[in-house]
């Protein structure tokens, strides 16, 4: 049972982030089945933590496994063989997220945050996550900041086990002790 309200509160969160909806009850919005404030999420694979977070409200529909979330803070564990310094998690922090349970993906928009174990930090209007991959990526732009760069991309993908980025099109970057 643990595990089913884990799986159906990260449902939630994949829902949270697609264009905000009307409030449940609004006319075209069919009123949610269960409404969470203040919840906790862990999601396990077997013995392992894949997903931790928090979430001010979550929504959740039945029909289809939707979730919608609002101020949400998920953790990323590195994966099993990550090295000594990236065993900190990677923190992605969303005002909306949008998911399903059935898809397992996630998608947080409104101005996403992404910080990993190396102290980097992302900025992007919207960040897709798929769980089965532990990868997310986004279409609509990042900036990125490190201890000694910046950076712009047209678009990245970011692996949560090992905690890379890969960015792609245009690619700006500012090296030495950047500052914006």
């Amino acid at each position: 049972m643990p595990r089913l309200l884990a799986l159906s509160f990260l449902g939630l969160l994949a829902t949270g982030c697609s264009p905000r909806r009307p409030a449940p009850g609004a006319a075209n919005e069919p009123r949610p089945d269960v409404v969470l404030e203040g919840a906790h999420l862990r999601s396990y694979e077997g013995d392992t933590l894949q997903v931790s977070g928090t979430a001010s409200r979550v929504l959740y529909r039945r029909a289809g496994g939707e979730v919608q979330a609002t101020e949400v803070v998920v953790r990323l564990p590195p994966g099993r063989g990550s090295t000594a310094g990236s065993r900190a998690d990677t923190v992605i922090t969303a005002p909306n997220m949008d998911g399903s349970l059935a898809s397992k993906r996630w998608v947080g928009s409104g101005g996403v945050v992404v910080q990993t174990a190396e102290g980097l930090v992302a900025n992007t209007p919207r960040l897709t996550y798929d769980s089965d991959a532990r990868r997310a990526h986004g279409d609509e732009g990042v900036t990125m900041r490190g201890p000694d760069y910046q950076m712009r991309a047209d678009r990245f993908t970011l692996s949560a086990a090992d905690q890379t980025f890969t960015f792609e099109g245009t690619v700006h970057a500012v090296l030495g002790g950047a500052t914006e």
